[in-house]
């Protein structure tokens, strides 16, 4: 596999650097963050400080801060944007490989247990955070959970079905291409947006999209419960990291005439290319 990482000698001793891997969880998508293994912590926080580099095999780095709360600590502002441009979704399998200096090189399996196809870039770049998403506190924080203080366990949130609605959906099957999101926090907040996997702008047209002052490329689109429909705007990105999707202008009003609410699980039936239309299978979460 081309993207294994390497020894200093092939018939020397093997690579000893710390490694660690996690399985995605619905939590993980719902609250964008990823919480690190405790006993990682325990014997390598004194290391870390309170931003982190993930890099991937095609040399791609990303910058997500670490924070700490619920008694770990955790991948958190910047780790939805890591997560969302390779796709990574419940089921799926990373593997973390510590190099020292808060530098962690990445390896990504899909739920088929199979490595991604990740994304090209010829120029490595740094993904940037938002400077309101800062805190200078992250870096003691850490070290003081790796001498033990505030380290005790949380009681483990229930997912109110997440999981179930998520064996559910991916056993609804069609002829149609399929896409299945889980309601986040941001998607049912009131700002008119939500993101939908990228892979779906391998089935939209070529055709019907505009431009805007953003960069964008928009896409007037349809949704669709039973005999309604929903008009929402599809907005298309073209980053370096890798296109991302975002549906918005009435999304807002989809999400609020059909009580959508955090952990909600949508499976979206592409039903029409031509004018295109996506049918929107809804499995609730329990209250």
């Amino acid at each position: 596999m081309a993207s294994q990482w390497r020894r200093d000698n092939d018939d020397g001793p093997a690579d000893r650097s710390p490694h660690f891997f996690k399985i995605i969880l619905p939590n993980a998508v719902q609250e964008g963050k990823l919480r690190i293994p405790d006993k990682f912590v325990q014997k390598f926080g004194v290391d870390l400080s309170d931003m982190a580099f993930l890099t991937i095999p095609n040399g791609r780095k990303w910058k997500v801060k670490l924070t700490q709360h619920a008694g770990g600590v955790w991948f958190q502002n910047g780790w939805s944007e890591f997560a969302s441009s390779h796709g990574v979704a419940v089921g799926h399998l990373l593997v973390f490989k510590y190099e020292g200096n808060s530098q962690f090189d990445v390896l990504i399996f899909d739920a088929t247990a199979t490595e991604i196809d990740y994304t090209l870039d010829d120029e490595l770049q740094v993904h940037r955070i938002e400077d309101d998403e800062s805190d200078d506190s992250s870096v003691e924080i850490i070290k003081h959970f790796y001498r033990g203080e505030g380290s005790g366990s949380a009681h483990p949130k229930k997912d109110g079905g997440v999981a179930k609605n998520l064996v559910i959906a991916n056993a609804f099957k069609s002829e149609n291409p399929l896409f299945t999101v889980i309601m986040r926090p941001s998607y049912v907040n009131g700002k008119d947006r939500a993101s939908l996997p990228q892979d779906i702008i391998n089935y939209l047209p070529r055709d019907g999209f505009t431009k805007d002052y953003t960069k964008a490329s928009i896409l007037p689109v349809k949704l669709q419960i039973v005999d309604r429909l929903w008009p929402v705007k599809l907005y298309i990105y073209e980053r370096s990291g890798g296109s991302s999707c975002v549906v918005s202008a009435g999304w807002s009003a989809f999400v609020r005439e059909n009580s959508l609410q955090v952990g909600d699980v949508c499976v979206f039936e592409l039903i029409m290319r031509d004018g295109v239309v996506l049918n929107v299978h809804i499995f609730k979460c329990q209250d």
